[in-house]
């Protein structure tokens, strides 16, 4: 399947757990997504222009860890779950789990919430599994850079390529997460799928991955 998507897509894989940074840009707003550490090359990466928003897929240190440093230089608001919100600013602590640099929520969505950021209009899907308040955001081609692009899935440490986020972790749950996996799997299936980590994807692909989820 040719994939085409509907929005400018930067990647930079930062971490020590190699991380997917993505600036996402649309007519007239420019998203990262999950900022880690490197600070300096997202900023160079930016390369002077403007960040309308810091979004944060879930409360994991490699997904929140340079985003405080990055909200002072750019002034962009961080947006997250409510539900994982508590836990990117250090007001709860998931007991086991990596420390993270603690970071102010500006904005918090919830399940089926549409996140307007500019002309970009992304459907807020919230998919427990591997934190309680993971998310993933769903952006229509009618709100994209290209109309004539595919849909694109920001799913965070949800779905990857052929597997799935850890459910081990405190606040992980094997049932939440093929719950959520069977939901996303409904999304159209030329669908483009920008995980936290590893390579894309495209919900056709993934289907079959998981068609065991698909049975019932």
């Amino acid at each position: 399947m040719a994939v085409k998507p509907c929005i400018r897509i930067e990647v930079l894989v930062l971490g020590v757990i190699q991380n997917n940074v993505y600036i996402l840009e649309g007519p007239d707003a420019r998203i990262v997504v999950d900022p880690t550490s490197g600070i300096k090359r997202i900023v160079q990466a930016l390369d002077g222009r403007p960040l309308d928003a810091i979004v944060i897929t879930h409360g994991h240190f490699d997904h929140v860890n340079g985003a405080k440093e990055l909200r002072e230089i750019t002034g962009a608001p961080v947006i997250a779950s409510a539900i994982d919100a508590p836990i990117i600013e250090g007001e709860k602590k998931l007991e086991g789990s990596h420390p993270l640099i603690p970071c102010p929520v500006d904005r918090t969505v919830e399940d089926g919430e549409t996140l307007e950021i500019g002309s970009t209009r992304w459907e807020v899907l919230v998919t427990p599994g591997h934190t309680p308040g993971s998310m993933c955001l769903y952006l229509d081609p009618r709100y994209g850079s290209d109309t004539d692009g595919n849909p694109v899935l920001v799913s965070g440490d949800t779905l990857f390529c052929e597997a799935h986020g850890r459910t081990d972790f405190v606040g992980g749950s094997p049932a939440a997460m093929n719950e959520s996996l069977a939901r996303l799997l409904k999304l159209p299936e030329e669908t483009l799928v920008l995980p936290g980590h590893n390579d894309f994807t495209t919900i056709a692909h993934e289907r079959r991955t998981f068609a065991h989820l698909l049975s019932d």
